[in-house]
């Protein structure tokens, strides 16, 4: 059973590589859904969009592809490392491997989803952190996915995803110019980062991963959306001052 599991594990890491390359490479993510209905889509992912998802999802700065690349990476080294441990029996719990699927599962197609209807992308986006949080988290695990720097960057990059779906759904659901909707969201960002965080002590890459994101965030919108960069830059500082206080 555990193995059978670890296997199915695997192969949900790579469709959600998968996925994710398709979708920050794709000339029209929603061609590929809907072809031809080009830019009449009412989603708020198309590539010539300025909210957070889209910055992080579709990347248009070299630092911001930087961190989904190095995401990818980490997650197939992991799938690997997964692979070459089945022989000798150290299998993660079964409990973990299910939250984990879940969260692959709903980062797989959640972007997709998003395009069209923001909120369910946003809901999705929430049940993939959680998941995340809760395998980190949970009271019966051997503790190796808390300890993890591939559990760390994965939830650093979940987090700030998710409250850019938020700024995505606010701005579609109030109207709300999504350059402000976009500072809302790199404000909600650093809060929940630093709570996060204090859960998960002993897992410094989770703040690395969400510093990071801001940074690639500002350099990416300096010039078309300076609130943000300078939130964004307000937040590593906070955030800096965090991962001391957790790596001392």
């Amino acid at each position: 059973m555990e193995r059978a599991a670890t296997i199915l594990l695997c192969l949900m890491a790579l469709a959600f590589v998968t996925s994710g390359a398709l979708f920050a490479l794709a000339d029209n993510p929603v061609n590929l859904l809907i072809p031809d209905i080009g830019t009449r889509a009412t989603g708020t992912l198309l590539p010539d969009d300025d909210s957070l998802a889209g910055l992080y999802l579709r990347p248009r700065h070299p630092a911001t592809w930087i961190l989904l690349f190095g995401l990818w990476l980490m997650l197939i080294a992991s799938t690997l490392r997964q692979l070459w441990l089945i022989p000798s029996g150290r299998y993660l719990a079964l409990a973990d491997v299910a939250l984990l699927i879940a969260a692959l599962a709903a980062g797989t197609v959640w972007p997709w989803v998003a395009v069209q209807a923001p909120l369910a992308g946003f809901i999705i986006c929430v049940t993939m952190l959680l998941a995340l949080i809760a395998a980190a988290k949970r009271k019966d695990s051997d503790g190796r996915l808390e300890r993890s720097p591939v559990i760390g960057a994965f939830i650093g990059w979940a987090t700030v995803l998710t409250f850019g779906a938020f700024a995505t759904f606010l701005s579609n659901a109030t109207m709300l110019p999504i350059e402000l909707a976009a500072v809302v969201g790199a404000m909600l960002t650093c809060g929940a980062a630093i709570a996060i965080q204090l859960w998960l002590p002993r897992n410094a890459a989770y703040t690395l991963t969400v510093m990071f994101a801001l940074l690639a965030s500002a350099a990416t919108t300096i010039d078309a959306n300076p609130p943000l960069a300078v939130i964004a830059v307000l937040s590593i500082s906070a955030l800096t001052f965090l991962l001391v206080r957790v790596t001392t």
